[in-house]
């Protein structure tokens, strides 16, 4: 299995909306190797999460993973997931704030204010289509990856740019204090 190459921030792929997955390349073999490869290179570099543009493809395909990270040690284990040409269907008004990290825009963190639950609706790798609702974290990475489909990158949902801060500095200033 090899770690495919991440796109970085200000390639333009992350500023496109992506096109959506057929239903004819879902059945063949580089498809089901793009998702392993996927799930493979996001565990690799440490994720909960990585959208297609962000391995270079221009496709409606993200893959989800939720398990503790050094800096969120409770989470529960919940995945892989595959998300193809997800829609979301409904957005709770409640929102939160939260630090985010990106694989796209490594060595950095920011507080991002998402919906605290979200209803969404996509494909998975066996072609079904799949309503799923989702709260916390997991509703998280739904609108961060989904995001990453429709061509926006999270500093662009940040509210205050002064939350932005290294990976170092978000060690000392917020993990320390949770």
């Amino acid at each position: 299995m090899k770690v495919l190459p991440k796109t970085q921030f200000g390639d333009p792929i992350l500023q496109t909306r992506a096109k959506d997955v057929s239903t004819s390349f879902l059945k063949t073999t580089a498809c089901k190797t793009l998702i392993k490869e996927m799930i493979y290179t996001m565990r690799r570099a440490g994720g909960v999460g990585i959208a297609a543009p962000q391995v270079g493809k221009n496709l409606r395909l993200a893959v989800m993973e939720m398990r503790p990270t050094p800096t969120r040690p409770h989470l529960e284990r919940r995945g892989p997931v595959v998300v193809i040409n997800p829609t979301i269907l409904k957005l709770s008004k409640k929102t939160v704030s939260d630090w985010e990290g990106c694989l796209s825009l490594q060595g950095v963190r920011g507080l991002v204010p998402r919906a605290e639950r979200v209803t969404v609706e996509y494909t998975n790798e066996q072609g079904e289509r799949v309503t799923e609702h989702a709260e916390g974290f997991w509703a998280r990475i739904f609108q961060h990856e989904i995001d990453h489909l429709d061509g926006v990158v999270y500093v662009e949902r940040m509210q205050d740019m002064k939350t932005l801060m290294t990976v170092d500095e978000f060690k000392k200033r917020v993990v320390k204090k949770r």
